[in-house]
């Protein structure tokens, strides 16, 4: 329940942010903004010997006015396998098949982010943004970021974009797998770039990069970085290859059975790291609204 209210409190904290920033620009209250929206969509299915499947959603707005942009980001994956076992039970020459299956998730990550980006100039701009983020197979059950900041926009034509940003942050997270020497609240520093090229009339490349860094513990390092090259196939719907990697330095902890030597039988749990690293591809339909 609190990280419920939390979250409410965080995202009125952005909306507060947005009205003070939007009403201290003169040319937004006469000016309709321009609004992008996309819609994502990608999903695999498997069936036969075996079952797997992966759904997956997502949706960006972007609003822009003169001096202004508001952009919110929501989306998640999510794949689930099934485990076939099969054994005979009879004779060699007189049997029957026996068939049990398990289903199993085996991916998970649902994101919701939003950012305010203020220009202050034509090279520098103010921001505050709002992140959460669940990855159960990353350790995290719920992670909330604010962050508030600067950064410098080094181009913005009609074919080319490319900013920076640095800020604070503020991090509340619960794993998991708690881990009981690290605190789940902290405060941070967040760096990051954010490139977008049209590189023909049906193809655009976009990039981007977010490094945060814990003071608390400076060696809880976090990476995201993200590719994507959306190609249109028509005036509405795009086919958009994206890579992603997560990684963090120190993992969260995962909780896996203890066996003694010599048995199969498990007589505890131990709390291992998990691996620093996850990699995403996805090939999502997209439609522009």
């Amino acid at each position: 329940m609190r990280t419920y209210v939390l979250s409410a409190l965080l995202l009125g904290f952005q909306l507060l942010f947005a009205r003070q920033a939007l009403a201290q620009d003169p040319a937004a209250a006469d000016t309709i903004p321009e609004i992008t929206t996309t819609a994502e969509l990608t999903a695999v299915w498997v069936g036969g010997n075996s079952e797997a499947g992966t759904f997956g959603a997502a949706g960006s707005s972007r609003i822009v006015w003169p001096a202004s942009e508001l952009k919110i980001e929501v989306g998640g994956i999510r794949t689930e396998s099934v485990v076939k076992s099969r054994r005979a039970v009879g004779t060699p020459t007189n049997y029957s098949i026996d068939e049990t299956s398990d289903r199993q998730r085996t991916a998970e990550n649902y994101y919701a982010r939003g950012r305010l980006d203020r220009q202050l100039s034509e090279r520098f701009l103010i921001f505050t943004g709002l992140d959460w983020l669940r990855n159960t197979f990353a350790g995290i059950d719920s992670r909330i970021l604010v962050a508030v900041g600067g950064g410098n926009t080094w181009l913005d034509t009609p074919t080319t974009r490319f900013k920076t940003d640095y800020g604070l942050t503020y991090t509340f997270q619960n794993d998991v797998v708690s881990n009981p020497f690290i605190s789940t609240s902290f405060p941070g520093v967040r760096a990051a770039y954010d490139f977008w090229r049209k590189v023909s009339a049906t193809a655009e490349f976009t990039s981007g990069l977010v490094a945060d860094l814990n003071l608390e513990n400076t060696d809880d390092v976090r990476l995201n970085f993200i590719a994507a090259l959306p190609v249109a196939i028509s005036a509405k719907l795009a086919l958009k290859p994206s890579l992603q990697l997560l990684w963090r330095n120190e993992p969260s902890l995962g909780e896996i059975p203890l066996v003694s030597s010599g048995s199969a039988a498990p007589t505890g749990t131990v709390l291992v790291p998990l691996q620093k690293l996850d990699t995403m591809f996805t090939m999502a339909i997209v439609l522009n609204l």
